[in-house]
């Protein structure tokens, strides 16, 4: 049907609009009819699809770039289409949690408004890059059959990690040079560290490359039974976390060992691991904000570096009178950096465009202390129904607690809440996993002589 209707409309139309619009438009017709009906399957490749997509862009076309917001839209609507349905009478009422929709909201309403700015395009950019992720967590609550998607998505994540490290890994064997042949470059994809290649699989960069491989781990030591391919898929991705050379990597490795040992009943040691790796991680947003790296934008007058510790406080925070609601979106941090390259090559737009590596002072930045506030209280939210979840003894809890883990220690020193494929598979697959527990109270519920774990 698809198909005939794209030839159909490119016959009509195809001097107006082109088939290549109209098979994008199909696609995503299809995409938002696979979520509906296979949520399990449109996850599964999902993942892939998003691990791929950097690398898609740079041996096939940079066109490849938007197919992420195509799949990430088609999430959210599908989803808004099964919340429209649950929400009549007599429906099994699939929802998320009410305070995290209000979170949600509101963070949202904060970027719309943007109080401390205007309504350009790094605004535009700002709240795409916030958005899409917030609602493919909303979308990963309510999308039907959590605990299938959830059983689906955990394979297919850790064979894609297992993949990515596997290609960190010969990227070290072959080099830095024999990769810049193949078409990567040294201002983009190629940096060291103390003399060594950092691998970067197939993304841009190697901290979402290390990201990626954290998620994956998680789902090893929370989900996967133990055995020798636990233990094999462990030790690789464990080898290729260790090729990124991200020194924030340590840490979180550390806290993922705390919640390992609160698995095994220890509690105390537990917190007390978790407890110090945080704290360490905050030391560092303390005493060095600014990231892993040192960037140069040019800024009307000067050359501005934002990797030290007064520079990048004083980009996120500006004047005292904007620290309640912010800069503006789009002033400082990732979106100020897509506007500019969203511009014409050779264009100068006459505007600052800095860049602050800290999701905590990018949210500073865009909505302020008060958007700050209730991104903790979302996230705090999120660790409370996991620890519910764990109490009633579900693997999912643990393995939401896990990515929650991961993402909110990397966003001390990246971008990590708007960034992608970082927040755009984290929060999904938080989602997902909180509604699977969700669901397997509601079928005990039903039926008392069940004992589900996952």
């Amino acid at each position: 049907m698809g198909t005939l209707l794209a030839a159909y409309l490119s016959v009509r139309m195809g001097a107006e609009i082109g088939f290549g619009l109209v098979l994008l438009v199909t696609l995503f017709m299809a995409s938002v009819l696979g979520f509906l009906v296979a949520p399990h399957v449109m996850f599964a490749l999902t993942i892939p699809l998003f691990a791929l997509i950097p690398a898609a862009k740079l041996f096939v076309s940079p066109k490849v770039g938007p197919v992420k917001d195509l799949v990430s839209l088609a999430a959210i609507i599908a989803a808004a289409a099964v919340f429209s349905v649950e929400r009549r009478p007599g429906r099994r009422h699939v929802l998320p949690d009410n305070k995290v929709l209000v979170a949600v909201a509101f963070i949202l309403g904060l970027y719309m408004v943007n109080v401390g700015g205007g309504h350009d395009i790094a605004w535009a950019q700002g709240v795409r890059l916030i958005g899409e992720p917030l609602l493919l967590l909303v979308a990963g609550f309510i999308l039907v059959d959590p605990r299938r998607t959830l059983r689906y998505a955990i394979p297919s994540l850790v064979a894609t990690a297992c993949f990515e490290a596997t290609y960190g890994l010969f990227q070290q064997v072959v080099g830095p040079w024999w990769l810049r042949g193949w078409g990567y470059s040294f201002a983009h994809q190629l940096r060291t560290y103390n003399g060594h290649l950092r691998s970067f699989g197939t993304f841009d960069e190697t901290f979402a490359y290390t990201a990626f491989l954290l998620f994956g781990l998680v789902a090893v030591i929370f989900w996967m039974r133990r055995g020798p391919l636990a233990a094999a898929c462990g030790t690789l991705l464990t080898a290729g976390i260790v090729v990124g050379f991200v020194r924030t990597a340590i840490l979180i490795f550390v806290a993922l060992v705390g919640l390992w040992i609160g698995r095994k009943g220890n509690l105390t040691s537990a917190l007390l691991v978790v407890a110090a790796a945080i704290a360490a991680a905050f030391a560092i947003l303390v005493t060095s904000a600014g990231g892993s790296e040192t960037t140069k934008y040019e800024s009307r007058s000067s050359s501005l570096t934002l990797n030290g510790r007064t520079s990048a406080w004083k980009a996120a925070l500006g004047d005292p009178s904007t620290w309640p609601l912010g800069r503006g979106v789009g002033i400082v941090g990732t979106a100020a950096q897509r506007a500019e390259v969203s511009l014409a090559p050779g264009a100068s737009s006459g505007t600052q465009a800095r860049a602050v590596d800290s999701g905590y002072l990018a949210t500073i930045a865009d909505v302020g202390f008060i958007g700050l506030a209730v991104l903790l209280a979302l996230l705090g939210r999120l660790i409370g129904l996991a620890t519910a979840a764990i109490r009633a003894r579900r693997d999912a809890g643990w393995f939401a607690l896990g990515l929650i883990t991961v993402i909110m220690i990397d966003a001390v020193t990246r971008a990590s809440f708007t960034g992608f494929p970082t927040a755009f598979l984290a929060l999904p697959l938080i989602g997902v996993a909180l509604a699977s527990a969700k669901q397997i109270d509601r079928l005990e519920a039903r039926d008392p002589t069940l004992r589900l774990r996952r």
